[in-house]
């Protein structure tokens, strides 16, 4: 699974902040930062954030125009948890989803799909979906389909506990 280069942003998480962001191709998740939450190129949270594209073609919507290497692409569902779901920068399309609310096209990734930062080996991510752990960096629940290795899908191991 492949999250944009270098982008950092801020987003407000469940508890406090959380800063998601890329450092030599793995994906940072961190708690707890005092910062406000940022979408723009104008934050002091480590650097630019990346960000979508408009569309302007002939017959297009002139809307933003999904990453071709997101996983996630334009109307796709998610899981029971809202885990895979589409969303879009801005967009409010993981509100509905306590379980999912983080849209990690908000902090500049080029994965476009609802996710939940901080899971386990024991967290329920939801029908077809699993957590991806980088060592001392973070974890986040995502689609079997994106990350077979992801714990809870076929090619990860465990993961099949609840988490409330």
């Amino acid at each position: 699974m492949k999250f944009a280069g270098s982008a950092m942003a801020v987003a407000r998480g469940g508890v406090g902040f959380v800063a998601v962001g890329m450092i030599a191709g793995v994906l940072t998740l961190v708690s707890c930062s005092a910062e406000p939450p940022c979408f723009n190129s104008e934050c002091t949270t480590g650097g630019p954030t990346t960000s979508a594209s408009t569309g302007t073609g002939g017959g297009g919507g002139g809307g933003p125009v999904v990453p071709a290497e997101s996983c996630v692409q334009a109307g796709e569902k998610g899981n029971n948890n809202g885990v895979g779901e589409f969303c879009t920068p801005g967009g409010g399309e993981c509100a509905d989803f306590p379980k999912a609310a983080l849209c990690l096209a908000d902090v500049g990734q080029s994965q476009w799909m609802c996710t939940r930062i901080g899971c386990d080996a024991t967290t329920d991510c939801g029908a077809g979906a699993g957590c991806h752990i980088e060592p001392g960096q973070g974890s986040a629940c995502l689609p079997c389909k994106c990350d077979p290795s992801a714990i809870g899908c076929n090619g990860g191991g465990g993961g099949s506990g609840s988490d409330g």
